[in-house]
């Protein structure tokens, strides 16, 4: 926030992130209740529904950075949602492994009363993680994460973005002030909207019904939405402007690398054996990406806006 509101229309940046944080809360919330994927460990405190409030401003954070680095990038106003898409999921690799793998004994009691709530909770005993899932579908995936996941995760940055791009434009063409209230929460609902699409789903999943997936086919869409959204970052890489580092080196790259540094550390120091790969790998590569940013922005002679 303290970024956002240091920006050109800081009220409206901060409704931007509201925005997110309302379609992720509804999102989340359906996941849990409708389609019963997953559910949040129910001991936490602050929760929207069945969501706890950490994870939507938690998720509303990575989207507000990932969304602005797209920008320094200069790319199309076409390609930036899924350049926002490929980091939301990229983070989503290390807080993953991380959380759903810090596993707790429940009391019978407790328990049982998340059997109600989430038919077949339980495969391993009473444990709880801080995120868990219920029925992956299949014995392979992402260290224990179903892999749809993440194009999912792609997905919900991505629409995010495309209804952020639009509702500025409107607010600028209109010079409306009451556009500008409006269109991130808008953006918010459209974003779930779109989430249910046919082509979304196969997007996501990588068939048209999503009771029909396997790991082989989420691992290939998955791979092609990674390679489209890469292909973009090398085939641009040029247009690149000079990022002020006073500016907005902390919400830009000191914030993702913190995000990334906390799941690795956490994930040692709660012995969670079975993220120490991904969490390490992942963080390594986005580091050495943002190093490349960094590098090649430092080495240009003038900011442009």
């Amino acid at each position: 926030m303290n970024h956002a509101i240091k920006q050109e229309r800081p009220f409206l940046r901060l409704l931007e992130l509201f925005g997110f944080v309302l379609g992720a809360g509804i999102f989340e919330n359906i996941g849990v209740n409708s389609a019963h994927a997953y559910y949040y460990d129910i001991r936490r405190i602050m929760m929207i529904a069945d969501v706890p409030l950490e994870i939507l401003l938690l998720e509303a954070s990575i989207w507000y950075a990932a969304f602005n680095l797209a920008i320094k990038l200069n790319l199309p106003k076409w390609g930036i949602p899924f350049i926002v898409g490929l980091f939301g999921s990229i983070q989503d690799m290390t807080i993953d492994p991380a959380a759903v793998f810090d596993s707790y004994a429940l009391q019978d009691t407790v328990a049982n009363t998340v059997n109600l709530k989430y038919p077949g909770a339980f495969i391993d005993g009473y444990l709880s993680g801080q995120w868990n899932w219920t029925n992956p579908g299949y014995e392979n995936s992402f260290f224990g994460i179903p892999i749809y996941n993440f194009s999912g995760w792609m997905y919900l940055m991505f629409f995010y973005t495309v209804w952020i791009l639009i509702g500025r434009w409107l607010q600028e063409k209109f010079d409306s002030i009451v556009v500008g209230y409006f269109y991130p929460f808008i953006a918010g609902v459209l974003n779930v909207a779109c989430l249910g699409f046919p082509l979304t789903v196969f997007l996501v999943f990588g068939t048209f019904d999503s009771n029909q997936s396997t790991f082989q086919s989420e691992l290939i869409i998955l791979c092609i939405n990674f390679a489209f959204a890469i292909s973009l970052l090398v085939f641009y890489r040029k247009r690149l402007t000079k990022i002020d580092i006073r500016k907005d080196g902390v919400i830009l790259f000191l914030l993702p690398v913190i995000m990334h540094l906390y799941d690795v550390f956490y994930a040692f120091i709660q012995k969670v054996e079975i993220a120490y790969i991904p969490v390490l790998i992942v963080s390594l590569l986005h580091f050495a990406y943002l190093f490349y940013v960094y590098q090649k922005s430092k080495n240009m002679t003038s900011i442009v806006y």
